[in-house]
């Protein structure tokens, strides 16, 4: 496990507070509770206003992602290197979702802290939301973390996010690790932010300050994420064929008449066709092993 692993933990602050622009449930306390405006500031530079006005596109994100789990009516899910996502404590208000937030140790003690504090002043006890410390990258931890799902039970796991921060090799571990697991349960993986370098470039004339955000973020972590972006559309098919998954592509636009942060941001017609650029080019992939029907 890698040190510099545990160095996304601010990205993650800052993907918090840019949902904090959105109705998603449970967002502002998640960012109340961890500070995370401060790490969005401290990140986001001189690009913070600018950011703030695409904060549809991590909501898009986020929902997108609730979306596919409704239409699949899956009840197990686990959620790798989870960060301050909302959703366990979302999800497992239904008592027949059974939740595994995971994450590196560290970082996932302060997550349960945070959600132990929200619970106690709302007075509530989620008995299906786990809190599981996981490297993904390790097999064995992975499989631990699951143990507390019943067998043969469609099971989602999602990664949000993350691959990014993966080189390509590290990628390969994490799709074999996946897709050993769902070969014991059955179900899917979701996977966010499967990004390639053509993607940097068209998002780039959208967002003038992508570069820049996407350079601060690397010297935050300790990695260089351009260099771990697929090249293009083929390489990504390639990628995930080899490693033995099938693959459905999701559209952020499928989120375009759900997103409360428009309305909130009061975002005029400039700003909003920039948001619609943007979701047009971002897609969620769905993947499934290619032994199971």
């Amino acid at each position: 496990m890698k040190e510099s692993y545990e160095r996304i933990s601010p990205t993650a602050k800052l993907t918090a507070y840019l949902r904090t622009f959105s109705d998603i449930p449970f967002a502002k306390e998640l960012a109340a509770e961890s500070g995370a405006e401060k790490a969005f500031l401290d990140l986001s530079e001189e690009s913070a206003k600018s950011m703030v006005r695409l904060a549809p596109y991590w909501e898009a994100r986020y929902k997108g992602t609730n979306q596919i789990l409704a239409e699949h009516g899956i009840t197990q899910i686990l959620e790798i290197a989870a960060g301050l996502s909302p959703r366990g404590l979302e999800m497992t208000r239904d008592p027949k979702i059974i939740y595994a937030v995971t994450d590196l140790p560290q970082i996932l003690e302060e997550e349960r802290m945070i959600a132990d504090r929200i619970l106690v002043k709302l007075n509530n006890h989620r008995p299906h939301l786990y809190y599981r410390a996981v490297n993904a990258l390790d097999m064995e931890s992975l499989s631990a973390a699951m143990a507390i799902f019943k067998d043969n039970k469609a099971t989602a796991i999602i990664a949000e996010g993350l691959l990014p921060y993966f080189s390509r090799r590290e990628n390969e571990t994490l799709a074999d690790n996946i897709r050993e697991s769902l070969r014991r349960y059955g179900g899917i993986w979701i996977a966010t932010d499967v990004q390639t370098k053509q993607y940097l470039q068209k998002v780039s004339q959208i967002a003038e300050q992508t570069g820049k955000r996407v350079a601060s973020i690397s010297d935050s972590t300790g990695t260089d994420i351009e260099s771990n972006l697929f090249i293009d559309d083929a390489d990504i098919e390639q990628f995930f064929n080899k490693a033995g998954f099938r693959m459905e592509e999701y559209s952020y636009t499928n989120m375009l008449g759900d997103l409360s942060s428009i309305k909130l941001l009061n975002l005029n017609e400039e700003e909003i066709r920039r948001v619609q650029q943007l979701l047009k080019i971002k897609k969620t992939l769905i993947l499934t092993p290619q032994e199971l029907r």
